[in-house]
């Protein structure tokens, strides 16, 4: 008789991506926050607690990412094991402050990741150790995958001079990406995107794309495109590409699995901040696909 895969389920689409990359055919994935979905604001349905209600194993990114999870576990009757994703991460840190900052949106660090990789194979192996030899063959495979990428990127950000890794972006979810690969990422808004922007804020962010000669500004997938058009008019600046933060694409477009993701997210930062020739260049502003943030 053949084993029936196990049933897990994870809180938002890179975290299931993860997930299917060392399950395989073993495990069925159900993500909670799909494609292009906000894990920040999201309103878990009837349909998630009957997910939760059935599922093998469920899987949370952590670090305060979903503020709704324990709500829906509550609802859904699940006692089984929830695994923390981001358990053992590196975390972020301030120099001004001197300590970590809670930022859940460890995944853009490639090393961070490999930590999620460990973490999934080990829960995988633990309640399905008939397969663990299999899930431990392709965590090996997936790691030697995340190393490749890792090196890539490093030597691609080399050949950029320092004074041009400057981006401005709407939402602060690049932060780990900016300390791996000395980027500098700034934001008027905080870790998540439940809240607007101020009239300040905006202004605050068009003053250091000037201030500090930056020329591409990267804005989160915001509802309103005349926010976008007034940003972009003030800062005499065009709208380009689309980069991917809390979510991945539709399958079938550029970001649909973690490793494009990131190689998408990569390119466009490198054609931005190959395009800045100093203060007197135009400023472009690049939209923000990923989570369909609301604003």
């Amino acid at each position: 008789m053949e084993q029936v895969p196990l049933k897990a389920v994870a809180t938002f689409s890179v975290l299931g991506d993860l997930l299917k990359a060392v399950g395989g055919e073993h495990v069925h994935v159900d993500s909670i926050v799909g494609p292009n979905g906000d894990a920040h604001v999201y309103e878990p349905s009837i349909r998630d607690a009957k997910a939760l209600a059935n599922a093998d194993l469920v899987f949370t990114n952590g670090l305060g990412f979903e503020g709704w999870m324990n709500r829906l576990i509550e609802a859904s009757g699940y006692k089984g094991t929830v695994i923390v994703g981001a358990k053992g991460v590196r975390r972020r840190y301030d120099p001004i402050q001197e300590k970590e900052i809670l930022d859940p949106h460890a995944w853009h660090s490639i090393s961070n990741v490999k930590q999620y990789i460990h973490n999934i194979a080990q829960a995988l192996a633990q309640k399905d150790p008939i397969h663990a030899d299999y899930y431990e063959s392709r965590k090996k495979a997936y790691l030697n995958k995340l190393e490749d990428l890792d090196q890539w990127i490093r030597t691609a950000i080399s050949n950029i001079p320092t004074e041009k890794r400057k981006i401005v972006t709407l939402h602060d979810g690049f932060g780990y990406f900016g300390e791996d690969y000395d980027v500098e990422f700034l934001a008027p808004l905080g870790m998540s995107t439940e809240f607007e922007p101020s009239a300040q804020d905006l202004v605050n962010l068009i003053q250091k794309a000037r201030r500090y000669g930056i020329k591409v500004i990267f804005l989160e997938n915001i509802s309103s495109p005349k926010l976008m058009e007034q940003i972009a008019s003030e800062a005499d600046s065009t709208i380009g590409g689309i980069v991917y933060s809390d979510a991945l694409s539709e399958p079938t477009e550029a970001a649909g699995t973690y490793l494009k993701m990131m190689k998408h997210n990569v390119n466009q930062f490198l054609q931005a901040m190959k395009a800045s020739t100093g203060p007197s260049s135009k400023t472009t502003i690049l939209q923000t696909s990923g989570p369909g943030h609301r604003h």
